[in-house]
């Protein structure tokens, strides 16, 4: 849905919102309509703006849609369907496609991918498997809800990194499944009123975080259970003052990686890797969280001289 809004009533999305968020799918019709009426319906005071479009064009509202998101107290009535073409994409920090349509955003399209954030949800797409009776819409509806809140809870927060700290950490790993996040945990929980800012990404790309990590780490109070596993690649460099690869893997950094190892300062921890020497009892994983969690007390000391 676009800008169009009553007399009176503050547009959906704009550089009002400290984030934009685009809910993409094939014709802005169903699962598209119904994220972006859970975003609006969810987000209260949160500054997210949002919108949906279709990369196709835009149709019309499903009723199906529209009842059962009244069903759960979301008016989508009025919502309109529109055309991604309408929008332009550096207006959107975050795009989400609905129907597993990443794929057909190429080309011309292929901006919308390239945003800070670019997810995939691929959700069934309600019109064409309901069984008449509405079941297939309001479990999609259900589905939507979760991913928005989830969402919602990334892109909610303020960031933990940017030109408003006095110094950018960047924590590197092969894949930013485990080391680095732990890092990253313990900077974040550490760092107290420090201006120093704090990311983590994989220098090969992001999988997922480990279990393992996501344990122990919520074992000493430290919650990573929402951290991303993002890829280097996604980042800039001169964005960071401080870089350090968590895993030994500072000989990765070469060719148009190099300027990683040439910013104020670059430090390579080499800590274990947990998931390919734990025996199963999760103690290399509790070992080098606590080893973590020394060196970014020395590196928080380190900013204080």
């Amino acid at each position: 849905m676009g800008q169009s809004c009553t007399k009176g009533e503050k547009p959906s999305w704009g550089k009002h919102y400290r984030k934009n968020v685009m809910f993409l799918c094939n014709h802005n019709s169903c699962r598209s309509q119904m994220a972006d009426g859970w975003l609006r319906h969810l987000r209260g005071e949160v500054s997210i703006g949002v919108a949906s479009a279709g990369i196709v064009g835009g149709t019309a509202v499903k009723d199906g849609a529209i009842t059962v998101m009244s069903e759960a107290g979301v008016d989508i009535s009025k919502f309109t369907s529109d055309a991604m073409s309408d929008f332009k994409p550096e207006d959107f920090d975050v795009v989400i496609s609905c129907c597993g349509c990443g794929d057909k955003l190429d080309g011309d399209r292929a901006a919308w991918k390239e945003r800070p954030v670019f997810e995939d949800w691929n959700l069934d797409d309600p019109p064409a498997i309901d069984p008449g009776d509405l079941s297939a819409y309001r479990r999609v509806r259900d589905e939507a809800k979760a991913r928005v809140l989830e969402l919602m809870a990334k892109v909610g927060q303020e960031p933990t990194w940017g030109p408003q700290y006095e110094h950018n950490v960047m924590f590197l790993c092969n894949h930013n499944s485990c080391r680095s996040q732990m890092a990253d945990g313990w900077l974040r929980q550490l760092r107290g009123n420090r201006s120093v800012g704090v990311a983590s990404a994989g220098i090969v790309g992001g999988t997922a975080v480990k279990e393992g990590a996501i344990k122990v780490m919520g074992e000493v109070g430290v919650d990573i259970s929402a951290f991303q596993s993002d890829a280097m690649a996604d980042f800039k460099p001169e964005s960071f003052d401080v870089v350090i690869s968590c895993c030994g893997c500072g000989s990765k950094l070469d060719g148009d990686k190099e300027a990683w190892k040439q910013r104020a300062t670059f430090q390579d921890w080499n800590l274990d890797d947990p998931p390919a020497i734990d025996p199963g009892d999760l103690s290399a994983y509790r070992r080098v969280r606590d080893e973590a969690k020394a060196k970014v007390q020395e590196l928080l000391g380190s900013f204080e001289h």
